[in-house]
């Protein structure tokens, strides 16, 4: 929806024009997949799909709020701020409104309406998005003094604590700190940065929404999450400097992977190896290596399948037919797994026909009828004025 659309929306349902609009986007994980919440390295681009957000400020401290996508309004009170399950998608700005003030940070009301375009339930970071588009509009509203990484935390520290969710700090990371043409490679324990600049010229990365949904806070997350810390205090043990899987070296696991039970040395071996893909994927796509790059995009979805366990017989069908196409390089699933999106890395001549074999395949086999979104590097949040 065009932003002139958006604003008519707003002054229809609030008799008032906005003066702020904030804009996130989701993001895709080119490589690097459970390994955030493992202190260890991550390499994602933003998508050119965003939250929008509209909003105007208020005398008093209500926060009015309608969602285009639900079709529905909530409201809370800044005096009394608290989890709801009637309208479950106003809980992200209850959640950054309550850690906000819990920091000492003074804010007031607002008016918003919310147009999302990011894909819900498909592993593209939407909570992130509306996280960071949130914070950004209380930031722009009341003249918040606030640091980007601090942003940063306050938004993990919502979905973690208020929503509900153990996410890691990639996706809201990405959404407010990546650039046009370049992906983010991440240290997630120092919060060190750099950007590595996307030119594969004649390529494109091509996501595939298998339409089946998966929550964050299922079991199964919650399960790999606990599974890696239990690997960590067996190899203690061993290595007793060790804080967590990154510390974790491949001859280490070599060494005395065999002294864990054997699901624990899975996705020991899944975090360890992926973090050294990670950092070799980033020495590619500086030097453009495109088959290389691609190689490890199938090496993970493989150890996310075979050692992580996180695939589902969806998503291993989009990225075998997918495999099949000529001129497909990487495909390999994105996201906390369980379902969600793959993304492919491909020639740009193949386009065409993978989303034709995909679609038929895919369609034929599971009645599902998959999503396409191609996606490029694209800008990181932001926030302006509205001018009247």
């Amino acid at each position: 929806m065009r932003e002139s659309d958006l604003i008519k929306v707003f002054s229809e349902i609030y008799n008032r024009y906005p003066s702020v609009i904030a804009k996130a986007p989701g993001r895709v994980n080119l490589i690097g997949e459970h390994t955030d919440y493992n202190d260890g390295f991550v390499l994602p681009i933003a998508i050119d799909r965003y939250t929008n957000m509209l909003v105007s400020g208020r005398e008093d401290r209500n926060v009015r709020l309608y969602d285009l996508k639900y079709r529905e309004g909530d409201e809370f009170n800044l005096d009394s701020v608290e989890h709801t399950e009637l309208h479950r998608w106003s809980n992200y700005q209850r959640g950054i409104a309550k850690v906000l003030m819990d920091k000492g940070y003074e804010i007031g009301g607002m008016d918003v309406v919310i147009c999302g375009e990011v894909p819900e339930g498909a592993g593209l970071s939407s909570s992130a998005s509306v996280e960071i588009a949130t914070l950004l509009s209380f930031k722009e509203l009341y003249g918040i003094d606030i640091e980007p990484l601090d942003i940063i935390k306050l938004a993990r520290k919502t979905e973690n604590e208020f929503v509900g969710v153990e996410c890691g700090i990639m996706d809201q990371f990405a959404s407010l700190l990546s650039k046009e043409k370049f992906a983010l490679f991440i240290d997630c324990r120092t919060l060190d940065y750099r950007y590595v600049r996307v030119s594969l010229p004649g390529c494109a990365f091509l996501v595939c929404n298998s339409m089946v949904k998966r929550e964050l806070a299922v079991s199964a997350y919650n399960e790999r999450r606990r599974e890696c810390r239990e690997a960590v205090e067996a190899m203690k043990k061993y290595l007793p400097h060790i804080e967590s899987l990154r510390d974790i070296t491949a001859e280490d696991i070599k060494k005395f992977g065999s002294y864990l039970p054997e699901v624990l040395k899975k996705r020991a071996e899944h975090v360890v190896y992926e973090n050294e893909r990670v950092k070799k994927a980033v020495e590619e796509l500086e030097y453009g290596n495109m088959e290389a790059f691609g190689d490890l995009m199938n090496q993970s979805h493989r150890s996310l399948s075979e050692l992580y366990e996180v695939s589902s017989g969806e998503l291993d069908l989009l990225v075998e037919t997918g495999r099949e196409v000529e001129g497909v390089l990487g495909a390999r699933l994105t996201g906390a797994g369980f379902g969600g999106c793959v993304i492919f890395f491909l020639k740009e001549s193949s386009l065409k026909p993978l989303k034709e074999k995909v679609l038929r395949v895919y369609q034929n086999k599971t009645s599902l009828i998959p999503q396409f979104y191609e996606v490029t590097p694209s800008r990181g949040a932001f926030s302006e004025e509205i001018s009247a």
